[in-house]
């Protein structure tokens, strides 16, 4: 995770894009939220816990179409 504070909104949308980190909270320190998902990037962890982000590794997106008989 990563926070940041600046008073500055070019500031704040540069850190959003470019800082590598799986969560970024900036000018606040309110990260853990259940519904939003919780995780990080590269060599930090693996995948994403909550949020509907966190069921996606036990899905198999599928389409069925069926007409009925």
């Amino acid at each position: 995770a990563a926070y940041a504070f600046t008073g500055s909104e070019r500031s704040a949308h540069r850190l959003s894009s470019e800082v590598e980190s799986g969560m970024i909270s900036i000018n606040h320190l309110g990260l853990a939220l259940p519904e939003v998902p919780f995780g990080g990037i590269k060599d930090s962890g693996y995948g994403t816990e909550g949020g509907s982000e966190a069921i996606e590794a036990y899905l198999e997106t599928r389409f069925v179409t069926r007409k009925s008989i």
